[in-house]
């Protein structure tokens, strides 16, 4: 019997949040399959100065409709606090090595 190889296309998914907030999103990250994610601060300017925190994840593609649906309703809590998420393919960014280490070697 043949095994279905087929490769699970990766993207990178943008979170930002009001600062603080991270930690409530991260601990819900673990469940989605996220291999790798780096965090900081970031700074802007509107009619102040607005520190958000802004997270780079990797996630797979069959995941990222269900994952953006919890962190939305994570978001909606944070009441008149500008917040975001959106993702981007990774198709043809990443080599074959690259996209092993950051999917777990492939698997599902």
């Amino acid at each position: 019997m043949k095994k279905n190889n087929k490769l699970i296309k990766l993207y990178l998914m943008v979170i930002t949040l009001p600062k603080g907030k991270k930690e409530i999103i991260a601990d819900m990250l673990e469940k989605y399959d996220v291999t790798a994610y780096l965090s900081t601060l970031a700074r802007g300017s509107v009619e102040r100065t607005v520190s958000k925190d802004v997270m780079f994840c990797i996630i797979k593609e069959d995941m990222i409709k269900d994952a953006m649906l919890e962190i939305e309703d994570k978001i909606a809590r944070f009441y008149n606090q500008a917040s975001m998420v959106y993702a981007i393919p990774l198709n043809s960014v990443i080599g074959v090595s690259t996209y092993m280490a950051l999917s777990n070697g492939g698997k599902k």
